[in-house]
């Protein structure tokens, strides 16, 4: 049945204000709904399938600039069994027709007012839990569909009140609640090492979604969907110092590389805490289970943790060091052994995901593995204030899952012990074979005082960058001063390069490089190559350079004897033509 006219108007009983809104309809009937309740729509509702819509067109404010008739929004509401009533706070400047379902239930109505105003749609029968309100236009004479602030309802299914996201957490509420399984260790020893596995489903790998596979009580690892091309492997370490701002962390807080994979970008991070992370893109796919290992035990640095971290992937049949960080005001052992599950992409909140752990063990320091096989199902906060209901978590036969998202309606409630069956097999690990770290402490630097630059792509010498912007800077020692790609009066395009004669022939383990301490227009890829001629080059490999102002190391998988370096940019990390480097440095292990 089409609507044809809209009004409204508010009647006051004797015993409440009540809300009454009067539809004619095209065979003259009215029918009154009564509309107590206000969802605000924007922070409940999403673009179905086009995340470049939803970000388009749903914001805190509600639906706006919604302008393609093939849009599908979903708006969830949690309800008991009942009618349900539904109106809109709706505008159109010029005629459009819109499809509401609920259910099984399709209702078609005109929008035809220029300024805000409440529009009943209909009643519908619903169930007891999470019900889905779809909007599609069917029409529309202007540039706009329509413009919608909140959805009103009323009926006996919202007698006893209804459930939604409050416009107070629109972040958490959009991205859905985070779920979370703490394993239960041996008691009174130290936990050294940390191992786990993990598995994606098919059809569960959503954009946004995290898969935290190690965590512990100082920080996390674990995998994430970061685009459709993107999936990375995390790791990091929170600062001692409690800041949501990395630059607010005094440098005896700040967490330190000590070494990294080959392909992994080590750099600072903050807004939920700070502190040092590290990541590369691993493209792991759904259906295969990776391994996890985490070890943690107190530094040679008194006062200070190391956490490193390893990833087996079985298509490539080792294990990958990811990183290796030092915690400051710290000295302990891995503690709180956990693994999460959370979305950090808004517009996919409304996709279920799941994700199981398996074969979780420790290491303790009296050279014992111990199985894990009891523990703790948890929820955050937008779970605990029942503004999203869709969490669970437990046990499955040899593995725990976690699940989210999706507004299902099966939940687990939370603060659950759980206990899965024991495989007996601890991990088969050497860890003589693992990849080794190289501290910085364990090198020797090269005496640069003979070294020269011999060769250059361009610098900036007409005085963009001050009294600095030479090639040579990179040799002078000082942090503060930089080589940089000419940009005054030129147009630099990479790749780049700055040639070193070392003066003579020398064995050489690996080089150090230290970024423009601005982070500004700091290298990414970098490629290194080598000749005793200065004619006849050697590569030795193309390498990623982390955004960070930390000294980086680059080990060379055998010494190598030359006297001329080339180093060549390839790109930045903020994607322009342009490049800097403070600092070229070459060392020998002790």
């Amino acid at each position: 049945m089409k609507l044809l006219l809209l009004l409204a108007f508010i009647h006051t009983s004797c015993d409440a204000d009540q809300i009454i809104y009067h539809e004619k309809v095209i065979d003259d009937r009215v029918i009154d709904l009564d509309l107590p309740f206000t969802v605000p729509i924007g922070v409940n509702s999403w673009v179905v399938n086009s995340i470049e819509q939803d970000e388009a067109i749903i914001s805190d404010a509600g639906i706006h600039n919604w302008t393609s008739l093939d849009d599908v929004i979903r708006t969830y509401v949690y309800t008991q069994a009942g009618e349900l009533n539904l109106g809109f706070n709706i505008k159109s400047d010029k005629y459009s027709e819109i499809k509401v379902t609920v259910g099984n239930q399709t209702e078609e109505r005109g929008i035809s007012n220029s300024d805000y105003d409440i529009v009943g749609v209909g009643t519908f029968n619903v169930e007891a839990g999470y019900n889905i309100i779809e909007i599609q236009g069917l029409q529309k004479n202007g540039n706009y569909i329509a413009d919608i602030n909140d959805i009103l309802l009323g009926g006996s299914a919202t007698a006893n009140g209804i459930k939604f996201v409050p416009l107070s957490n629109p972040h958490f509420g959009r991205r859905g609640p985070s779920v979370h399984m703490t394993y239960t260790p041996p008691e009174n020893k130290d936990v050294q090492w940390f191992y786990n596995e993990v598995t994606v489903a098919p059809g569960e790998d959503v954009l946004g979604s995290f898969f935290m596979v190690n965590g512990h009580s100082e920080g996390y690892f674990g995998m994430q969907v970061n685009s459709n091309g993107e999936r990375r492997v995390l790791f990091s370490i929170w600062s001692a110092f409690e800041t949501d701002d990395p630059n607010q962390i005094p440098e005896d807080y700040q967490v330190t590389k000590l070494a990294n994979g080959q392909g992994v970008t080590v750099q600072d991070f903050g807004n939920e805490g700070s502190g040092k992370q590290s990541f590369f893109d691993a493209d792991w796919k759904a259906g295969v289970t990776y391994k996890f290992l985490l070890k943690g035990e107190p530094s040679t640095v008194s006062g200070s943790t190391d956490y490193t971290a390893y990833f087996f992937d079985p298509e490539v049949g080792s294990w990958k060091l990811i990183a290796s960080l030092r915690r400051p005001k710290t000295s302990k052992y891995l503690t709180r052994m956990h693994s999460f599950l959370e979305n950090f992409h808004e517009s996919t909140g409304y996709i279920e995901r799941q994700v199981e752990y398996g074969n979780q063990w420790v290491y303790t320091t009296d050279n014992v593995w111990t199985e894990m096989i009891e523990g703790t199902y948890t929820a955050d906060a937008t779970a605990a204030n029942d503004e999203r209901l869709d969490y669970a978590g437990g046990a499955n036969g040899d593995k725990f899952y976690l699940r989210n998202c999706g507004f299902f309606n099966d939940a687990v409630q939370p603060n659950a012990s759980f206990t899965r069956t024991a495989s007996g097999t601890a991990p088969d690990i050497d860890f003589s074979s693992l990849p080794q770290i190289t501290l910085p402490t364990d090198v020797t630097l090269f005496d640069r005082s003979a070294w020269s630059v011999v060769d250059y792509s361009s610098q900036e010498d007409q005085g963009g960058e001050g009294s600095t912007g030479l090639a040579s800077d990179v040799l002078d020692g000082d942090l503060d001063t930089y080589w940089h790609t000419c940009w005054n009066g030129c147009t630099p395009t990479p790749p780049h390069h700055i040639t070193i004669d070392m003066g003579s022939e020398n064995t050489v383990d690996g080089l150090r490089f230290t970024q423009r301490q601005t982070l500004s227009r700091t290298i990414k890829s970098i490629e290194i190559e080598v000749s005793n001629d200065n004619t006849n080059w050697i590569s030795l490999g193309s390498f990623v350079l982390a955004n960070s102002a930390d000294n980086q190391y680059i080990d060379f998988s055998s010494s190598q004897t030359f006297r001329y370096l080339k180093f060549i940019a390839k790109d930045a990390h903020d994607g322009s033509d342009n490049a800097a480097m403070a600092e070229i440095e070459a060392y020998t292990k002790n």
